[in-house]
């Protein structure tokens, strides 16, 4: 890199933005060099003078736009777990059915549905441990029965929260089990009811269709486009409605916030988003007169002036 009065000056706009990140040992506040362009070489054979300029710091939220669709999953007719008498029944065609909706009761205890992406295969119980287990903590953490980690080891805090999830819904005043008869799935995403399969006192058993829902939300599908925001945690946001987005997988698919994006869209199934980093990148801002650029296209400035270039990659001007 050539010292600065034998360098090219980047032209055009007021100022430019440098990552801060790649200025080391430059900070925020330092000083810089710039040419002093009030004499003409041409008039004067005197070397121009430096001026010394400060490094502005500022923050960008680094943000690209994207288009996203509403994927929708085919009807499905969820089932009961529990054998007994239906002695409640909560349901009829267009109602939603979330996560913590009571459908209705089996022998007086009553029956809960829950979206996840898979069901739970097996009753949870204190001590045990795995992915299943995670479905179970975020049920029960959204019904307020759990505050602990979601980490997959039903521990005491499962217990408890187990315990008083049985005593809230009647399946029993000590019971540290989350019988599956207790629950139904209603597929990876709310659904809508499209029609009632049984009737008030009616007898079921295991695999005894409760409902069959109309087409439901599944995912809401991103094209990514190059360049996306990196190095950070991520959101997209729609109309305002902003959730949590991991760049590279191409859809959002936790439940609430599909149901979230599809809501704010209305009855529109296609848009765009824009996907950001949730914490700002620190930059540095510097007249662009500062910026120079030698032969092979390398980017600098000079933090003194004696000192030797620094390179940098220059962002906006």
């Amino acid at each position: 890199m050539t010292p600065p009065l034998a360098g090219k000056a980047r032209s055009g706009g007021l100022a430019v933005a440098v990552a801060l990140a790649l200025i080391a040992p430059l900070a925020a506040g330092m000083t810089l060099v710039l040419v002093k362009n009030g004499e003409s070489p041409l008039e004067s054979a005197s070397e121009a003078e430096p001026l010394v300029g400060a490094i502005e710091r500022a923050e960008r939220f680094e943000k690209s736009t994207v288009d996203i669709a509403v994927k929708y999953s085919a009807a499905i007719s969820p089932t009961v777990n529990a054998s007994g008498t239906l002695t409640a029944l909560e349901l009829e065609p267009g109602i939603n059915v979330n996560t913590g909706t009571v459908v209705g009761a089996v022998n007086n205890a009553s029956v809960v549905a829950y979206a996840s992406h898979e069901p739970l295969y097996q009753d949870v119980s204190r001590g045990l441990q795995g992915a299943d287990i995670k479905i179970a903590q975020q049920l029960l953490k959204h019904l307020g029965f759990y505050s602990g980690k979601i980490d997959g080891d039903a521990g005491q805090g499962m217990q408890d929260a187990i315990k008083a999830f049985n005593v809230a819904y009647g399946w029993g005043a000590d019971n540290g089990t989350l019988d599956l008869a207790s629950l139904v799935w209603v597929g990876q995403t709310p659904v809508t009811v499209a029609e009632v399969s049984v009737t008030l006192g009616q007898s079921v058993s295991p695999g005894t269709v409760l409902f069959k829902t109309t087409a439901g939300l599944a995912a809401i599908a991103v094209t990514e486009t190059p360049g996306l925001p990196s190095g950070g945690d991520t959101t997209i946001t729609v109309n305002g409605v902003s959730v949590p987005y991991v760049v590279r997988s191409a859809a959002v698919t936790e439940p609430e916030d599909v149901a979230a994006i599809a809501e704010t869209m209305g009855t529109t199934t296609e848009g765009v988003g824009t996907v950001a980093l949730v914490d700002p990148r620190v930059v540095g801002a510097v007249p662009s007169s500062a910026v120079f650029a030698d032969e092979t296209g390398a980017t600098c400035i000079f933090p003194d002036a004696t000192g030797a270039p620094v390179t940098v990659t220059p962002l906006d001007e």
